[in-house]
């Protein structure tokens, strides 16, 4: 992100009025993004993991969005909120063994590991389990619980005194008081977490004696939804649950019966009123893990932004002349349908603040849709690429956005503008990830403006570093100094690079800085993962193309296309523009002047004919020709390397098998990634039994398959990986698996 200063809230003005919303770039926006972007374009997918509310996600009878919603209580319920030390603060990650038989279960183990891979320097572990009780509960069907950010990570155990079954009715009150909760809110809490989920026999074989339930696992209430069942149930003497004395012995481990009834029964008798256990719930939710030790400042509530900009990047381009700027923008479609909007624009001002520009817009094109639970963004991210002169470049812009009755809404970040910098530019072009384990794979180019004064440039690369102790990783950070390697016009280009191991290659995240006197500028929180295996020389502009030879006029029609790979139309087409298009395929071929073919193979219908038949110019250079009716200019890659399915150290590939959003094959972990590859993949899921990708762009992770998931005829699987188009990586509701030998 290219940030100047960052603020927390303030007012965006609207045309027509104003509204209170978040201030653009701001601590909680990794988490923002986390938490709505469950689905879609540039989903994050941390609901993967509990949607849909269903069990068997982490084996037999386990229901992950109880098990989430645990942790969190289990995290929170040694805090102390009169000395002010512990609560929600992540320190459950070192109390996994031992501690007094306190988190006793894999379900804390599996949750952590499921929230790891979102674990970063803007996404605490202990915000994340916060974000993980909203997604359970969101999931099941429950109501919204507002999360606050800020929480800081433990760095060691934290004191006992989780709740346990066992324990009196007076050790319940004075256990819950000592956290914040008075008998009422106690009674409201156990019941809110204990309407999903149930009691495990071979955890607690004095609870539910194993093998007299099935799977050894019983429910604590009749249904599976986040619903007033289990205070219903208790006040209408339903029997089932095995902590209300049905199945217990009352007075050992009857626990929900002794905290239930501590008021005589008052609380639970309203809870069974299901608008009153929505909202009781999700206010002693919220109350839950909001207490975190006194050192601790929560923010204010996370709100979606209207518009928020995305991958915002800077480099300098052409012989030093010019600066590339790029990315996208959000735009949110909760209330104002996606189809009202005729266009979205950026209105910027100069690097000196002025507007003088001329023509001072940046037009966008539409990218893609994503949802959220609570909110949608529908049709609704916008990208843009533009150049600029590096005289004047940029230094914020506002947002543009026209409706199809002429209405015009200007976003203007509250009033400040959405701000970015030019003095350290990331050149994501010269930067690369060398394939193999050479020394200095990891390499950094950045550019420095010669406006700033004996400069100090670092590099800082942030691991996810795996601990003895723990299930969690801890973060590392390594610095290094970027030494000046070469003065491009009114920029210097400086240069580092680090032995980044493979395993790291797929979650490092860094920041490149200059410091000068007391002025720190930075380009920050960038991913490993999006950078390419080349590293292009500052100046080429074309050595990413492939290389190609001309195979000679084909015959072509409507009914039999030559090639069937792919295809798109341009009026401005070229030889260079269809290449580009058909990146990945061996041949790709131009038609009638503006029309562009790809495919692996040419079509055994189609004879070759004389060159002098392919005779339209291109209508984007009209020194080249395109073809003509009927009439296809095909041309090969002559770097082109077959698609497959590449082989994994300590894998087997085992074939392609259906999948879908509502019965996951695979339903531990997943990610997306644009620059997604089978071995980013076998990386990310680290072991697990089964991995497999999807939908050129998707990761998921497994102990088992699901018992609905079967294998399919292999050309269901035959989208190209995102981040390698030699690889495959599944199709739509198909994904490719690969088995742990």
């Amino acid at each position: 992100m290219l940030i100047a200063s960052p603020s927390i809230l303030g007012t965006a003005f609207f045309l027509y009025g104003a509204l209170a919303l978040p201030t653009w770039p701001s601590s909680i926006d990794e988490l923002e993004d986390l938490m709505f972007l469950n689905t879609g374009y540039h989903s994050r997918g941390f609901s993967a993991g509990v949607t849909p509310c269903s069990f068997f996600k982490q084996g037999p009878s386990r229901t992950a969005s109880a098990e989430w919603i645990r942790t969190a209580f289990h995290d929170m319920a040694t805090g102390n909120v009169y000395t002010g030390i512990g609560g929600l603060d992540a320190s459950i990650v070192f109390e996994l063994a031992g501690n007094g038989g306190e988190n006793i279960g894999a379900a804390f183990n599996t949750t952590l590991e499921t929230f790891a891979p979102f674990f970063s320097t803007r996404a605490s572990m202990a915000d994340l389990i916060a974000l993980g009780v909203y997604t359970a509960v969101r999931s099941c069907g429950g109501p919204i619980v507002k999360i606050r950010a800020g929480r800081v990570d433990a760095t060691e155990r934290g004191a006992i005194g989780v709740p346990l079954p066992e324990n009196s009715q007076g050790t319940f009150i004075n256990q819950f008081i000592r956290t914040g909760f008075n008998v009422s809110d106690m009674i409201a809490v156990t019941a809110c977490g204990h309407t999903v989920g149930g009691v495990h026999a071979s955890n607690f074989p004095q609870i539910t004696v194993p093998g007299t339930v099935p799977n050894d696992y019983q429910l604590f209430d009749s249904t599976t939804s986040f619903d007033e069942k289990i205070a219903s149930d208790f006040v209408g003497g339903v029997a089932g649950n095995p902590l209300t004395g049905v199945t217990a012995k009352r007075n050992t481990r009857d626990s929900d019966t002794k905290v239930f009834t501590a008021d005589r029964n008052v609380t639970i008798t309203a809870l069974a009123d299901p608008a009153t256990f929505q909202s009781t719930c999700a206010r002693v939710l919220q109350k839950m893990i909001e207490v975190v030790p006194s050192s601790v400042n929560l923010t204010a509530p996370i709100e979606p932004y209207e518009v928020k900009p995305g991958n915002l990047q800077l480099s300098l381009a052409g012989n030093g002349s010019t600066i590339d700027f790029s990315g996208e923008i959000r735009v949110r479609t909760t209330t104002r349908s996606a189809t009202t909007i005729t266009k979205t624009e950026l209105m910027f001002k100069d690097r000196l603040g002025a507007s003088d520009c001329g023509d001072c817009l940046i037009s966008t094109e539409y990218k893609g849709a994503a949802e959220g639970f609570d909110d949608t963004f529908a049709e609704q991210f916008y990208g843009f690429s533009a150049s600029l002169p590096v005289e004047t470049s940029i230094s914020k812009f506002n947002v543009r956005i026209v409706l199809n009755t002429g209405e015009v809404i200007l976003y203007d970040n509250n009033g400040s503008g959405y701000a970015v910098q030019d003095t350290i530019m990331l050149q994501p072009k010269q930067s690369c990830i060398v394939e193999g384990n050479t020394p200095g794979n990891f390499v950094v180019v950045v550019a420095v403006r010669d406006t700033v004064k004996s400069p100090m440039v670092t590099l800082s690369l942030t691991l996810k570093t795996p601990r003895s102790c723990c299930v969690a990783p801890a973060l590392s950070t390594k610095s290094f100094t970027m030494l000046a390697q070469a003065t491009i016009g009114s920029y210097t280009l400086y240069s580092g690079n680090y032995s980044l191991e493979a395993s790291y290659k797929s979650s490092a995240k860094f920041d490149v800085a200059v410091s000068s006197e007391a002025t720190i500028v930075s380009d920050s929180f960038k991913s490993t993962t999006d950078l390419g295996s080349i590293c292009t020389p500052f100046g080429s502009n074309d050595t990413n193309l492939p290389t190609y030879s001309f195979e000679g006029c084909y015959t072509d029609s409507t009914e039999s296309r030559t090639l069937t790979g792919g295809a798109s139309v341009d009026d401005k087409m070229t030889v260079k523009a269809c290449s580009s298009h058909c990146k990945g395929f061996q041949y790709f071929g131009l038609e009638y002047g503006r029309e562009c073919y790809c495919g692996n193979s040419k079509g055994a219908g189609s004879m070759q004919v004389s060159e002098t038949e392919c005779k339209d110019p291109c209508g984007g250079d009209s020194s080249e020709t395109c073809g003509a009716s009927y009439r296809i200019s095909i041309y090969k890659d002559t770097t082109w390397i077959p698609t497959i399915n590449p082989k994994i150290p300590g894998y087997e590939y085992s074939g392609c098998y259906n999948d879908s959003a509502s019965s996951r094959t695979l339903s531990d972990s997943f990610v997306y990634n644009e620059k997604m590859t089978v071995e980013l993949c076998a990386a990310f899921c680290n072991g697990t039994n089964y991995f497999g990708t999807e939908y050129f762009s998707e990761c998921y992770c497994g102990a088992s398959l699901s018992p609905g998931s079967t294998k399919q005829t292999e050309d269901g699987c035959s989208f190209f990986c995102s981040g390698n188009s030699t690889q495959y990586c599944g199709g739509s509701n198909r994904i490719n698996i690969y088995t742990k030998s």
